[in-house]
């Protein structure tokens, strides 16, 4: 039987057009994000801050934050994008342990509990997840109930310290996604026990390198910072996004880094950065809508990035609520112990650090020396007005450095003022663009050839004073300070101007 010739041609029509119905074709991924929530699984509060700084851009900053109302948040929005078609990843870029209580008591295991209960789909490891033993780390690798991605971090043996990558599929596209640590973390505990941690652009390149053939779209879950991540965004053009923790960076609507080359309208032309700033007070969403072009090569063609408050309005998941007073409740009732007063909010006001000029007096005072000197990333926290307790201080001060005492000559305490720019008490300096133009003890310039006696932390002491005669107290750095606000009943935070920074 003759086929009739209209059909015959509508035939050969729609061959025609199939390459064109085909394309583009879509997809989209909504990647939900956090990054050094420091043992911050219950809400908080912030104490004021300077108008200009990250804090202060915050919505709110009272009873912010807490695991139990972020997974009731990530669980509805994860059905709400289900029924859109949109897949939805939860994702962390490190530091979940050393900031609270829960870290000090359980080392990362009540996070990780928590953090299996939220339904996380991948973390990576941050550097304070290296600040105990190696067994510690791997203890704590073997909790998680999903994927722990670090591809630079690897054992004296040659074996990977978990898994580097993975690649899932996403609707009809590919998704290459690898984890990445800070160099830094190579000066910790766990990592000094037999851990190298590889250099994070050349890492990155070899990833992209071996996940591109694989994967349409390629993704770095890193605890690098964000400057790191920006030289890394630069160098290897093969990654599409980067989400980002280790700098506390708030990144309200995303960075992006152009790459070299042509532009094109429909397409993202450079490496999306992401990070949600520190504690879970905020949760990072990230969407990503991708097409395939006539080529078959898929592209993001669009995304949108926003910072979520996580606020009393948010009910908490039961389950996980559950989990976190499983930890919390054995230990609530000694970390409520009395302390002291605070007079008004131990916070920076420009180069005015109070919660560490109160640290620094507390430990001058006590062991009678010239000077203290205290770096600065030591002091996890600041403090508010009104009733200190022992989880106010631990979270002030949650690692277990010593009190080191030693004698210095001036000229050496000047290159350490000049290169470290510690916070101080008994010291006035200034550093105007790079020069040292003031420094005084005790209203003193201080003199090349005299030697001060001065008080640091063990940290402090082993990353700047190599060569210095130092004598380690074996008194735990927080209970010095904690003797000295009972002693005192009230402290009152001091804005003296003792430390000045001009760039």
């Amino acid at each position: 039987m003759k086929r009739p010739a209209g059909l015959k041609l509508s035939f050969s029509l729609l061959l025609l057009l199939l390459p064109v119905l085909a394309f583009p074709q879509k997809a989209s991924l909504t990647i939900l994000h956090t990054n050094d929530t420091h043992g911050h699984l219950l809400p908080f509060s912030y104490p004021d801050a300077d108008a200009g700084s990250d804090i202060a851009q915050i919505g709110a900053r009272k009873n912010i934050g807490g695991i139990a109302r972020r997974a009731a948040l990530v669980k509805r929005l994860r059905k709400e994008l289900s029924q859109k078609g949109t897949p939805v990843w939860l994702v962390d870029a490190g530091d979940i342990t050393e900031g609270t209580p829960f870290s000090t008591e359980y080392r990362g295991e009540a996070d990780v509990a928590a953090m299996n209960a939220a339904s996380y789909d991948y973390s990576t490891l941050g550097n304070h997840e290296f600040n105990a033993s190696l067994a510690n780390l791997k203890k704590l690798l073997t909790f998680f109930r999903y994927p722990v991605l670090c591809a630079n971090a690897v054992e004296s043996s040659g074996r990977p310290l978990t898994q580097a990558s993975d690649i899932k599929n996403i609707g009809p596209l590919k998704i290459g996604i690898f984890g990445l640590v800070t160099r830094d973390a190579a000066s910790y505990p766990a990592a000094k026990e037999g851990v190298t941690i590889s250099d994070e652009i050349e890492t990155s390149q070899l990833m992209a390198r071996a996940l591109r053939p694989r994967a349409d779209i390629v993704i770095a879950l890193s605890h690098a910072g964000e400057k790191v991540d920006e030289r890394i965004a630069a160098a290897v053009s093969g990654i599409d996004v980067i989400i980002g923790g280790h700098s506390h960076s708030r990144i309200p609507s995303g960075e992006l880094i152009p790459h070299s080359g042509p532009s094109k309208a429909s397409e993202v032309n450079g490496t999306i950065i992401v990070q949600a700033h520190q504690w879970g007070g905020e949760l990072g969403r990230l969407d990503l809508f991708f097409d395939k072009d006539k080529s078959g090569t898929w592209h993001i063609s669009n995304y949108r990035a926003r910072l979520i408050l996580i606020n009393s309005d948010i009910p908490e998941d039961s389950a996980v609520a559950a989990v976190v007073a499983r930890y919390w409740t054995p230990i609530a009732s000694r970390y409520g112990e009395f302390i002291g007063r605070a007079t008004a909010d131990f916070v920076a006001r420009g180069d005015d650090l109070a919660q560490y000029n109160l640290v620094a007096d507390a430990i001058r005072e006590t062991f009678k020396t010239d000077i203290e000197l205290e770096n600065l990333g030591g002091i996890r926290a600041e403090l508010a007005e009104g009733k200190i307790t022992f989880e106010d201080m631990v979270n002030l001060d949650p690692f277990k450095n010593t009190v080191i005492t030693f004698s210095i000559n001036g000229s050496r305490l000047k290159e350490i003022l000049s290169k470290n720019q510690p916070a101080v008490s008994g010291i006035e300096y200034r550093k105007v663009k790079g020069r040292l133009t003031k420094a005084t003890v005790h209203g003193e310039d201080i003199k090349a050839d005299r030697i001060y006696t001065g008080a640091t932390n063990s940290y402090f002491a082993a990353m700047a004073m190599k060569g210095i005669a130092i004598k380690d107290t074996g008194q735990q750095r927080i209970n010095v300070v904690m003797d000295y606000i009972r002693r005192k009943g009230t402290v009152k935070p001091a804005y003296d101007g003792r430390r000045i920074i001009i760039r």
